[in-house]
């Protein structure tokens, strides 16, 4: 084995910067025991299916807007405003929810997020009568705050359970589930419920949508309360089992870190360019009923087709970008290409609905999806490396914040432009929104914390191998089991 002469690792570690890893911590780093779970996978599994389950009712009536407006007898706005419930609810209480995972791990967070999905949902049952609106809207809420405990964990999930080659895929998966969940709302919405004539018979199929989602959501807490894990007993990874020792030395208080990231400038940057993207993803999603109503008449169900389109065609992209990530760790020039197809595909969506041309509307749908909403999981993995060794779920929770702020000013500001002067000066509106994002994307700073400190743990392994060359290293070496 040869190995490589350089400064030693702890002058390359020493740094002004608290949040990396210290001279001192990583001189005590002795054997390092790491263990791969194979019910890792479950763990995986269970939160997909419950950040499904929540994502799909974000855009459960939004999607169908002009039925739920005749059925209800309620404004367009006020329909919207059960898509933006989902960013107000977040913006709003992420900060305890924050708390709950911080103090109490994975398992209890899990536990009451599915929970609250199971008793939305079960509200909305009671919901079908063209007076009980509020009735809707209470549930929906309910539903809304359970997305405080979830929207944030596909990179503490990977963290706490995947070794370092899959960081990036279970990270993408993660929110693979997600978007299946907001792919599963566009579909079945349209699909179940029709635009009937009659109230009596939407009011039918609206009861069935209900009480399917219920039922779905009942079993996925069920799911949660039984198999549902906070973390192995040993670490997966390097950079794990280090953040874990900084942690327990330290002792910090629970806003210790979030100042940290407010001094941090990269970690600022993303929040405003992920915040565009994703905003104009949750724009798109909410008026595609209204935008495509404008050129296409009757078209409820295309509608739905079309937004199943651009996040299914975005769960290839999160997995594909994972995988590209774990191969690759070219974070910097992966997210700048993503960006600016992104743009790309805002542009040619916008030209084919404009134009009317339906055949091209999906394939720009699926261009869009691909590179748009697989920037989702794209995001996560940038935000881990910015802020590494904070814990995964503070920094994304206030990744988030900002793509709800910017959700709801663009969905207000938009709709109003649509039902004021059509819909052209949105179209205009998106693009420039994700060029200003494509903007900040380039000129943030390259940088690479979690991925620097597991190179720089794996030299410390070697270097010590390497004095005692010749011996055997029983105390030194590095142990990595999978079970």
């Amino acid at each position: 084995m040869t190995i490589v002469e350089d400064q030693s690792l702890s002058e390359t570690l020493a740094t002004k910067d608290s949040t990396k890893i210290t001279k001192s911590e990583l001189d005590d780093v002795g054997p390092l025991k790491l263990k791969v779970y194979k019910r890792r996978w479950l763990m995986l599994a269970i939160f997909m299916y419950y950040t499904g389950s929540n994502s799909a009712q974000w855009i459960e009536y939004s999607i169908i807007t002009n039925i739920v407006t005749r059925y209800y007898g309620v404004s367009s706005l006020m329909v919207d405003w059960t898509s933006m419930s989902f960013m107000a609810f977040y913006a709003t209480f992420i900060l305890p929810a924050l708390y709950v995972t911080d103090r109490y791990g994975l398992r209890w967070n899990t536990i009451i997020g599915t929970g609250l999905n199971c008793l939305g949902a079960w509200i909305k049952t009671l919901s079908v009568q063209p007076d009980r609106f509020y009735v809707a809207f209470i549930g929906h809420s309910v539903v809304a705050l359970a997305q405080t405990m979830v929207l944030q964990l596909p990179g503490r999930i990977a963290a706490q359970w995947f070794p370092a080659t899959e960081l990036s895929t279970a990270t993408s998966l993660g929110v693979f589930g997600n978007q299946l969940g907001i792919a599963l709302g566009f579909l079945l919405g349209p699909i179940i419920v029709k635009n009937h004539e009659s109230l009596d018979d939407i009011g039918n199929d609206l009861s069935r949508l209900c009480w399917i989602v219920a039922i779905v959501n009942s079993i996925i807490f069920v799911l949660a309360l039984i198999f549902f894990q906070n973390e192995p007993k040993l670490p997966p990874s390097e950079t794990r089992a280090l953040q874990k020792m900084n942690r327990t030395k330290k002792r910090e208080q629970f806003m210790a870190p979030i100042k940290r990231l407010c001094k941090n400038k990269n970690f600022i940057m993303l929040c405003n360019s992920y915040g565009l993207n994703v905003g104009v993803l949750s724009t798109v999603s909410t008026l595609l009923n209204q935008i495509f109503l404008v050129h296409f008449e009757n078209g409820e169900e295309d509608a739905g087709r079309i937004g199943l389109a651009i996040i299914t065609a975005g769960m290839a992209g999160s997995v594909s970008f994972g995988i590209i990530l774990d191969r690759t760790h070219k974070f910097k020039e992966t997210a700048v290409a993503v960006y600016f197809l992104t743009l790309c595909g805002q542009i040619l969506f916008a030209v084919s609905i404009c134009v009317g041309i339906k055949w091209m509307v999906y394939v720009s749908a699926i261009f869009l999806g691909f590179f748009m909403s697989g920037y989702l999981a794209l995001g996560y993995d940038l935000c881990t490396e910015f802020t590494y060794p904070e814990s995964e779920n503070i920094p994304a929770g206030f990744l988030n914040v900002m793509t709800c702020i910017y959700g709801i000013i663009l969905i207000i500001i938009f709709g109003l432009l649509l039902n004021a002067y059509g819909d052209i000066p949105v179209h205009i509106g998106l693009c420039t929104v994700l060029l200003f994002g494509f903007i900040l994307t380039v000129i943030t700073k390259d940088e690479q914390r979690r991925q620097d400190a597991r190179k720089k743990v794996q030299y410390q392994e070697l270097s010590k191998i390497k004095k005692n060359v010749d011996g055997v290293p029983e105390t030194n070496q590095l142990t990595y089991n999978i079970n």
